[in-house]
């Protein structure tokens, strides 16, 4: 084992070599490119046109500064989330900090957004093969949502997703492709956007179409889109996972402060490339929206809430792409179903192991917690799914309002915490610091602004 652990104590590499070590920066953007972009994004396009462009680049782009501060110190100190946060000052409530506590509430309530992911993947699916049309059209969305439960568990419990993770990652990878291309081909049709369209949407207001319902749909927004809050902490668990921490070996060994700034260097490139993937995307899910589903007056809701948003492709690509956009968000929406559970399963067993529930040195107590959680996590969000089979959308953008009211805000105040408690040789340069904080700034300010618009 100490040979093992010797071999693996390196710097990483520069130049071209560092992109084969990235990854957890995908995994996280693989997991928010989904809902957020696929029904939240271009339901708030068909409803108020371009107006509300500045909200989508703003939420995409802010909060990179945060992402890589919390990986910065959760990798050098190597330690999880929580972990850290359990030294911040306050009151402990079994030995766990109250900042903890709070954002596990959070998370707890920004889970009914998978039941609606379910639901649109039900709905999608009853579409395309319809089942029980005898009876009332909610039954079959509810056996597809059993049967995609049941599947989404067998794939977890039995580490199938391993298997599948690239094929998924190369089919979302060409489907957020083809998004950014349809972009381009809509410019040849009646739906092409001008620079004024794009420019009436950076100018920070909430229209004059229901302006409550923008606030409401801004908050939404800077909760869902880019790296969420809620994703925010889940970020250390890749890095931890994909072995960033095990490189840097001992504090106290030679070299440790070289290799530890060379792989700090790889979180901010791989930090960087998630960023720019959520902003492009989103923005061209955005753009399309309003292009398309705006100008025909048409706002996707209900459990056919993707085939009805497949609209854009098909006004852009013709008729034949339909099919074709189904599959694509089929398989992104299912990318996404399943990287929820695993990371409910690392964010339940890490709190459970704060409040002393779970010995987080037991690997073998720590993976059976893990399945027993993403179980419970399934069945749950199966039940709500067959409570509401007809509101999908709406369960989806309520969760991302969730993490943009309360998880948003909590991610702010303890990643500024631990950016400022990180190991002072590895700590941000004094101008990060200010970019740091004025993210937090205008994040914070579009939240206030979101609020009492309200």
């Amino acid at each position: 084992m100490d040979q093992l652990n010797s071999q693996s104590v390196r710097s990483a590499p520069k130049g071209f070599s560092m992109l084969f070590l990235l990854g957890p920066g995908i995994v996280v953007a693989g997991s928010v490119v989904g809902t957020g972009e696929m029904i939240n994004t271009p339901i708030q396009a068909a409803r108020f046109g371009f107006v509300l462009l500045w909200a989508v680049i703003i939420s995409c782009l802010i909060k990179y500064f945060l992402q890589v501060e919390i990986g910065r110190h959760c990798l050098v100190h190597n330690c999880t989330a929580f972990e850290a946060l359990n030294r911040c000052s306050g009151p402990h409530l079994q030995r766990t900090s109250w900042i903890v506590w709070l954002f596990i509430i959070a998370w707890t309530l920004a889970q009914v957004g998978a039941a609606g992911i379910v639901g649109a993947i039900a709905g999608l699916l009853q579409s395309a093969v319809p089942l029980a049309s005898a009876g009332p059209p909610e039954r079959g969305v509810q056996i597809w949502a059993v049967l995609v439960i049941g599947l989404t568990q067998l794939i977890i419990w039995k580490s199938l997703y391993s298997h599948l993770e690239k094929l998924i990652a190369v089919l979302v990878a060409v489907f957020s492709l083809s998004v950014v291309v349809g972009l381009i081909v809509l410019q040849n049709t009646e739906y092409r956007i001008s620079s004024n369209d794009v420019l009436s949407g950076l100018t920070f207001s909430l229209g004059e179409k229901s302006p409550k319902l923008a606030a409401y749909a801004v908050i939404s927004l800077m909760g869902a889109l880019g790296v969420a809050g809620i994703e925010l902490f889940v970020y250390p668990y890749w890095i931890l996972e994909k072995g960033y921490a095990q490189h840097l070996g001992s504090p106290d060994s030679d070299g440790w402060l070289t290799r530890a700034r060379s792989w700090v260097r790889v979180l901010q490139v791989d930090a960087a490339l998630a960023t720019l993937l959520a902003t492009v995307i989103t923005a061209a899910y955005f753009l399309l929206g309003a292009a398309v589903l705006f100008r025909l007056d048409q706002e996707p809701a209900g459990s056919e809430v993707v085939v009805r948003i497949s609209e854009i492709f098909t006004q852009t690509y013709g008729n034949w792409s339909r099919d074709v956009f189904l599959f694509g968000a089929l398989c992104t929406m299912f990318s996404t179903l399943v990287v929820g559970p695993m990371a409910s399963g690392r964010v339940y067993t890490d709190f459970l192991c704060c409040i002393g529930r779970v010995d987080r040195n037991q690997p073998a107590q720590v993976h059976r917690s893990h399945q027993r959680v993403q179980s419970l996590f399934l069945a749950m969000v199966l039940i709500l799914s067959l409570a509401m089979p007809n509101s999908p959308e709406k369960l989806v953008i309520l969760s991302q309002y969730i993490i943009g009211l309360i998880a948003t805000p909590i991610a702010m105040v303890g990643i500024c915490w631990l950016a400022f408690q990180t190991d002072r040789r590895l700590r941000m340069h004094w101008v990060t610091s200010l970019l740091l904080i004025s993210s937090v700034l205008v994040l914070s300010s579009c939240l206030i602004y979101g609020f009492v618009a309200q």
